[in-house]
């Protein structure tokens, strides 16, 4: 259905190499329906807090941790052990856990984010840290500076896996600090435009009028 509508396709990967074989179908939909592989457009979505540094926005996720109730809290130490094969409950969750409780996290071979996971566990990280870092989040979370943010998109955007992104930003302030942080960096790599060359939505998404309509 999409290979045979669809302008834009919003999904979801959290990986390169899933983005670009999802992003792979779509097209060959496309083709397989006699459209220009060009007319349909995959948008990924990531989550992402900026800061001046990785720690400063580190610590703001924790607190923002802080508020969520207890209840809610231990729901995601409950799913984070899963998703490293340790059991978390009971354990101090400011605490790295001792080294043979690292040795022996291992990445669920069914959920794309343990890996993740599994690597901030075994780097010494406490379980909240690595809960702070996004890890359960239903999309890819970028923790970091404007810089890492623009490093983020530019790998995928290179990598052939997306065509553009659906951002997800941690509160309404990383709206603007997207756009005057994020958006000038990727201006300087020519990855983002400087000027709109259209006036509508499908001129800016660069997808052609289906059916002959110029509507």
């Amino acid at each position: 259905m999409a290979g045979r509508f669809a302008s834009g396709v919003y999904a979801n990967p959290f990986s390169i190499d899933e983005a670009r074989s999802c992003r792979n179908v779509l097209k060959q939909s496309a083709i397989a329906h006699g459209r220009n592989p060009d007319e349909i457009n995959m948008f990924s979505g990531f989550m992402f807090t900026i800061g001046d540094s990785y720690e400063e926005v580190l610590a703001r996720r924790m607190q923002l941790l802080d508020f969520m109730g207890d209840e809610e809290f231990n729901g995601q130490i409950r799913y984070l052990s899963a998703m490293i094969g340790v059991d978390l409950t009971g354990r101090d969750v400011n605490e790295p856990l001792p080294e043979y409780l690292q040795n022996q996290a291992s990445p669920h071979p069914h959920d794309p984010r343990s890996p993740r996971a599994v690597e901030l566990i075994q780097r010494g990280m406490s379980p909240k840290e690595v809960l702070a870092n996004g890890v359960i989040n239903y999309h890819p979370v970028v923790v970091g500076t404007a810089s890492d943010v623009a490093d983020f998109m530019e790998e995928w955007f290179k990598a052939g896996a997306t065509d553009g992104f659906s951002l997800a930003p941690d509160s309404q302030k990383g709206v603007s600090d997207f756009v005057e942080k994020v958006v000038p960096i990727l201006q300087e790599r020519g990855i983002y435009h400087l000027d709109y060359e259209g006036n509508t939505l499908r001129e800016h998404l660069g997808v052609g009028y289906q059916y002959g309509l110029k509507s």
